[in-house]
């Protein structure tokens, strides 16, 4: 058993993303059981709603499992809507009315609303009911934060898309880094002005081998057990995946989302500001394409995301996916069944063994 299988209390070193609008307690529930790490996507839960679904977890599975949370800095505490130029706001509004009329939507001239200030409140839900895993994207904890999750026996993943920031999270002394290559599906993991972003999986996982002392993770691009099998072989100690999970039964993605993942090629992915104000990979849509050609501003700390709600409901609800926020990486290209999350950790371990024979045969 590996060095990291042992420390998360593990079977297979295969770890769920926890992304928003996919994660919640069967998905995460049924990686547990396979012998992987289900990770539940906690950032746009109230702390109530959060300590049910951990519990609902726990009902699910005895496995180990994580919760993931956001420390972006325009999210903790979260940015003032009036601190944003009433320019910028009319803007972004105006775009976003013509795709409001597209699916059949009333024009909205409303402004953002504040974001409520709950991560505090949910980083203590995770402490209080000692989660395994505490998963960070987009920015790094404070150094009581960290000693916290020690003292409570929480072990702290923080997610990066850069060698300095990995140097940065390992000198904190977090338990694990998973290195996030450009190929990945879902939000960066930057938080700083002008940080690189843009290295691939192949190129990063390496160079963050090289420079830090605790377990990394590779994420990016890797869907099956080939990519598992490359990552180990780059000197990670594991795999995070997120659009392979995405195109699971328990996974809580509207079939059109799932869909067009199993339709996909890898070339049919863009990394955009139009979703939320922070970069993303996803599906090419009418939407990011029709934002990007209005030359409207992107609002800040997730306020552009605050404006889209009713665009994305009503795409939900009339199946109108070039409406909605379809997260996915580069991987798609090798994703084309939907089948239970278990299956999933239990055909990725069955090939990865398979191409590891393959390999002593010809070396």
């Amino acid at each position: 058993m590996s060095s990291l299988c042992r420390s998360l209390k593990i079977t297979y070193p295969i770890l769920q993303s926890g992304m928003g609008r996919v994660a919640g307690p069967d998905l995460v529930g049924a990686v547990a059981r396979a012998g992987g790490l289900g990770i539940l996507a906690g950032l746009n839960l109230t702390p109530d709603d959060l300590r049910g679904q951990i519990r609902r977890v726990r009902e699910l599975t005895t496995g180990t499992f994580g919760v993931n949370l956001w420390l972006h800095p325009d999210l903790h505490p979260p940015i003032d809507p009036s601190s944003v130029p009433v320019a910028d706001v009319e803007a972004a509004t105006a775009a976003l009315n013509r795709a409001r009329l597209a699916i059949g939507l009333r024009e909205s001239v409303a402004p953002p609303l504040q974001r409520p200030d709950t991560i505090d409140d949910a980083f203590n839900v995770i402490l209080d009911e000692r989660v395994p895993v505490w998963s960070i994207g987009l920015g790094l904890p404070a150094a009581d934060m960290l000693s916290r999750c020690h003292d409570r026996g929480v072990q702290v993943m923080v997610m990066v898309a850069n060698v300095d920031d990995a140097r940065t999270a390992a000198d904190l002394g977090v338990d694990f880094i998973v290195a996030q290559g450009v190929e990945a599906g879902g939000h960066r993991s930057t938080w700083r002005a002008k940080a690189a972003a843009d290295v691939g999986t192949l190129a990063l996982v390496p160079e963050v081998v090289d420079a830090v002392r605790v377990p990394v993770i590779a994420a990016g691009g890797i869907a099956d057990g080939r990519g598992l099998v490359a990552a180990l072989a780059l000197g990670a100690a594991g795999v995070l995946m997120g659009t392979r999970f995405v195109a699971t039964r328990e996974s809580m993605a509207p079939e059109f989302w799932k869909q067009r993942i199993l339709a996909a090629a890898s070339d049919q992915t863009i990394v955009t500001t139009a979703f939320t104000g922070l970069r993303a990979r996803v599906l090419r849509s009418q939407f990011a394409q029709d934002y990007a050609a209005s030359g409207a501003p992107v609002l800040p700390g997730l306020l552009q995301a605050a404006l889209e709600q009713d665009i994305w409901a009503a795409a939900s609800k009339e199946n109108r996916p070039d409406y909605f926020p379809l997260y996915a990486g580069q991987s798609v290209g090798v994703i084309r069944d939907l089948p239970g999350a278990g299956d999933v950790v239990g055909a990725i371990v069955a090939e990865a063994k398979s191409t590891l024979t393959q390999l002593a045969d010809i070396l």
